[in-house]
């Protein structure tokens, strides 16, 4: 049975959580090093609130290296704006990765509402709008969530860049950049669909450029 089946109630979940935060703190006092020392970090992953593997995993760095930046369907509201700001501005992040995956359930929603001609009642509504708004502004055709990921990462870099004039400015200053990114469905490989900004891209196994 997988530990997400075993959390069926709000107690279960919370004394796993309590339980989770006994063996952090254990943990703390067996890490020689300061984890609360503040550095500057190495990049700003915006991705899917319901992809499975930590940006951490993804691109194998080390806790506190990577700001993460979560909503479901990347959804780009003022939260994410202030984050992307704070990053950029004021702890000089270099780089912004705007991170798709496959089977996403926001794409699969969109999709749906796309093909049926229905939109979904509430905030689920605003996900589907933005996801779709990627297909007309691209002149998109797909059928798959996968490709809609891929064309909505791309949507949402340019987006942000639009959205924000602290990220534009350094982007245009060479202070910063963004790529677009989805992890593979079979592997960790990872597809850069579009950068913006002062990237060299070197030839790399872990990385495939369309």
């Amino acid at each position: 049975m997988s530990d997400r089946s075993t959390a069926s109630s709000p107690s279960a979940a919370w004394r796993r959580l309590q339980a989770g935060n006994k063996r952090f703190d254990a943990a703390l006092h067996h890490t020689p090093e300061d984890i609360t020392e503040r550095q500057a970090p190495l990049a700003a992953v915006f991705r899917c609130a319901d992809s499975h593997l930590p940006s951490e995993a993804v691109f194998g760095q080390s806790r506190g290296a990577l700001i993460d930046i979560s909503t479901w369907g990347h959804v780009i509201d003022t939260g994410v704006l202030a984050c992307v700001e704070y990053a950029v501005g004021t702890l000089r992040t270099p780089l912004i990765a705007v991170l798709g995956h496959p089977d996403c359930a926001a794409m699969r929603t969109a999709l749906d509402a796309w093909k049926k001609v229905t939109f979904p009642e509430g905030a689920a509504r605003v996900v589907v709008e933005q996801a779709i708004s990627s297909l007309s502004r691209l002149n998109a055709t797909v059928g798959a969530a996968d490709e809609l990921s891929a064309a909505h990462v791309v949507q949402t870099g340019a987006t942000l860049l639009h959205k924000s004039p602290v990220l534009a400015k350094a982007v245009d200053n060479g202070q910063a950049a963004i790529v677009c990114l989805v992890s593979g469905r079979n592997d960790g490989r990872l597809r850069v669909c579009a950068t913006f900004g002062d990237i060299s891209e070197r030839e790399s196994p872990l990385l495939e450029c369309v």
